[in-house]
């Protein structure tokens, strides 16, 4: 068995650059790893709400790079949460999934047992959580606008404006 004292200054140098070129392997192994978790990232935006037929509708948009899987939505007032059963082309859907670039309008119906609390006030914000390919999860807040929630009274009189823009 050969000693440390027995290699001579190019084979210290040999078995140096190689402990260099694992190192340099193993980083490189590293940032490609996590450039390619960064590449997939969805991001999903409320882009607008109108009243249509006495529902609330949300123009919902993934801005992100990954799609959003299994978008969850709750109607929200200070802490109190109410759950929306979403409706997409006027059917109810379980799991809401956006592709990137990908816009859907979404009826915002609340939950059943919530659904006469949720018809009596306009919430304050929508809540979305969502998750990655990756596994990881989101979660957004959107603001509803004020002038929309004074809508709501006067669509009740027949006097608000119907529909988002296209």
């Amino acid at each position: 068995m050969l000693g440390v004292a027995e290699l001579d200054l190019m084979e210290a140098c040999s078995v140096l650059s190689s402990i260099g070129t694992l190192a340099l392997a193993v980083t490189a192994w590293y940032q490609i790893r996590r450039d390619t978790k960064l590449m997939f990232v969805p991001m999903v935006v409320i882009d607008d709400f109108a009243w249509s037929g006495g529902n609330l509708v949300a123009q919902i948009r993934n801005y992100g790079t990954g799609p959003a899987l299994d978008i969850k939505l709750w109607m929200m007032e200070g802490q109190d949460a109410a759950p929306v059963a979403p409706l997409v082309d006027g059917r109810q859907v379980t799991g809401l999934h956006l592709a990137p670039a990908e816009a859907k309008r979404v009826v915002l119906t609340a939950h059943p047992r919530c659904r006469e609390q949720a018809r009596a006030m306009v919430p304050a914000e929508i809540r979305m959580r969502y998750h990655s390919v990756r596994g990881r999860t989101y979660e957004e807040r959107t603001r509803i606008p004020q002038e929309l929630q004074t809508a709501v009274v006067q669509h009740g009189l027949g006097q608000a404006d119907d529909g988002l823009p296209e």
